[in-house]
């Protein structure tokens, strides 16, 4: 029988039982360990123990209701937990850090608002997955918090100015915070930028708010998405100046473009506070958007003018503009800004048919600076004439051909010299178009789109001739150089350009140069409307936002032809309302139709000599486009 190894067997000694009995002390029982922190929470949830995944999700379901605890010591334990353990968590802390930035600000105890303030700087650079996120939701903080009573529509906001200001500052010292350590973040900045923009169906009054705190961003934000960001700003003002209530009214009825839909006889006083306490719904969003206009306009205004050092205007807040203390204030040089709004004006503008506000600011800039005026100007006919290489190049064209001639015609810092300088440019070129195009050859097709250009330079030609005319026939020299032009050989080529462009103004044209005796045109002019092979775009053609009004009206210039010529210019635009006038059975003052005529160019007696034709006919932008005087 084979006996039992024993070399496997411990080997007591009187050593190994003294180490034995100190062990067995080691192993008493301890007193119960203290509740485990947020950190440690975290640390042992990713490590994958289930009782800190059951804690984890427990926190996050709680995070849910924190906005509905009224005690502040819950919600000051809770957070406290986790404001000094951004470090510890990774993208697999999703749920987490989602809630915590859901959590609104107001509701967070003011104790501990510095530390999440950190807290929310420390996650979006250490971690990359949260950059985005931390982005978005600090953003969204720079839209106003409002309620709408859905029965009355008004709309008042849940914060006070105080409270709504403080966190404004604090997304902007988290948003240049983190751009300042994570500069490649801001791409990702833009991006959150769009994503944040309200949406068309929220009250204008948001988007106001958001539109100033974009502007107070390009105090700190990097240049490369410096133009960006003000496309954004510019993209969303064109196309709500262009879907304004009261352009959509005037297209249903006058079934005119929307540039011209305003109603100018309406006084700015009216057209803001007519309807406070109308109950149609549409008629006060319209309301709340013209507000939103003039006061955003006014804010980029105020901008500039801060840029350009100028000093403070009265009935203008300003003060937002250097109450926040934002770190790394490095707004653009006013020539580097000029630049950038010169780029915004090509990229977003242009293409920009139907707005009518919105563009006065490029008005505005350009009287700053004479360089400014020169530079718009020639910018605008380099985009004019460049080669089109798609349908959208063509449209930029288009549309830089009819701010040129807003410029012209309705800038008053544009001197004389400086207008007939770049109308012999308008009409050499046409000249030199229709001897490569339309030289007489019969198989040439007048109001193709591809002579769009053509008929928006020649619309631009013949708007700005009609504008300045008066200041050019003062100069017997001038007049005589116009003669040598020889306008019939443009009026009168096969590409035909007065049936093709808007037809008051080819009226307006006609009837001028008529009596110039410079060329006789008014029979090429087609009876019927004529689709035109171009954009039709009017800027400047009329300002009625009251409090931005100020640093407008002084920089636009009335159409004010000679009185003698009075008669003439009657007839041919009462001639656009005559479809209008039929429907009419009362009969206006016909010394309403001499609106457009400057107070001291009325003589005596003429109100007997003229038409019985009503006010609306020359002062609708639908019978007049590019025609209408100012009464401000």
């Amino acid at each position: 029988m084979m006996k039992r190894s024993t070399a496997s067997a411990p080997h007591l000694s009187p050593k190994h039982e003294s180490e034995s009995d100190v062990k067995k002390v080691k192993l008493e029982p301890t007193p119960p360990s203290q509740a485990p922190t947020g950190r440690e929470i975290i640390q042992n949830y990713l490590k994958g123990d289930v009782t800190a995944a059951v804690l984890y999700r427990k926190i996050c379901n709680a995070l849910e209701t924190f906005e509905q605890w009224e005690s502040e010591t819950p919600k000051i334990q809770l957070l406290e937990q986790f404001l000094n353990a951004a470090d510890a968590m990774d993208a697999r802390t999703d749920l987490l850090v989602k809630r915590l930035l859901s959590i609104r600000w107001d509701k967070i105890p003011s104790s501990v608002f510095d530390r999440f303030r950190t807290f929310l700087c420390e996650v979006a650079i250490r971690h990359l997955a949260f950059t985005e996120d931390v982005y978005f939701a600090v953003i969204q903080r720079l839209i106003p918090q409002v309620s709408v009573n859905e029965e009355t529509g008004v709309v008042t906001f849940i914060l006070t100015e105080e409270q709504q200001n403080e966190h404004y500052e604090m997304a902007h010292y988290i948003v240049s915070s983190v751009l300042r350590c994570f500069p490649l973040s801001a791409k990702t900045v833009l991006k959150c930028v769009k994503r944040a923009m309200p949406h068309i169906v929220e009250p204008p009054v948001t988007v106001a708010g958001y539109m100033r705190n974009l502007i107070l961003m390009q105090k700190y934000i990097p240049s490369s998405i410096a133009k960006e960001v003000w496309e954004v700003v510019f993209e969303r003002l064109a196309r709500d100046d262009a879907h304004n209530w009261r352009c959509e009214q005037n297209e249903e009825e006058n079934k005119s473009p929307r540039l011209f839909a305003l109603n100018d006889d309406i006084l700015i006083e009216e057209v803001i506070e007519s309807t406070n306490n109308s109950e149609d719904a549409e008629q006060r969003k319209g309301e709340q958007t013209l507000q939103y206009l003039d006061s955003v306009c006014t804010d980029i205004i105020s901008f500039i003018r801060e840029s350009e050092g100028e000093n403070e205007v009265e009935n203008v807040d300003e003060k937002w503009l250097k109450s926040f203390k934002i770190t790394g204030d490095n707004v653009q040089a006013p020539e580097k800004l000029f630049g950038t709004f010169m780029a915004v004006l090509e990229s977003t503008m242009l293409n920009a048919t139907h707005v009518q506000y919105i563009s006065f600011i490029w008005l505005y800039f350009g009287s700053l600076k004479t360089e400014y005026e020169q530079t718009i100007l020639e910018q605008l006919w380099q985009i004019t004439i460049r080669m089109p290489r798609a349908p959208a190049d063509a449209r930029r064209s288009q549309g830089a051909a009819a701010y040129l001639a807003a410029f012209l015609a309705r800038a008053k810092y544009v001197k004389k010299d400086t207008a007939f300088t770049w109308l012999e440019e308008l009409f050499n070129w046409l000249r030199r178009y229709v001897d490569q195009f339309g030289s007489g050859s019969s198989q040439i097709l007048p109001g193709l789109q591809r002579h769009g250009t053509f008929y928006s330079i020649s619309q631009t030609f013949f708007l700005v001739f009609a504008f300045r005319y008066k200041e050019f026939v003062k100069d017997q020299d001038t007049v005589e150089t116009l003669r040598r032009w020889g306008f019939g050989r443009i009026i009168h080529s096969p590409l035909e350009p007065l049936k093709f462009v808007s037809k008051p103004v080819a009226r307006c044209f006609s009837a001028i140069t008529r009596s110039l005796q410079l060329v006789y045109c008014n029979h090429v002019i087609p009876t019927e409307e004529v689709q035109r092979p171009f954009d039709d775009m009017f800027p400047f053609d009329g300002f009625h936002l009251r409090v931005s009004a100020q640093f407008m009206t002084p920089l636009m210039r009335k159409f004010s032809p000679l009185a003698e010529d009075l008669s003439t210019l009657t007839k041919a635009l009462c001639w656009n309302s005559a479809a209008a006038a039929q429907d009419k059975s009362e009969k206006t003052d016909s010394s309403e139709g001499l609106d457009f005529l400057d107070e001291d160019e009325i003589v005596t007696g003429f109100r007997e000599r003229t038409f019985s034709c009503g006010q609306s006919s020359l002062n609708i932008y639908s019978a007049t486009p590019g025609l209408k005087s100012f009464n401000v």
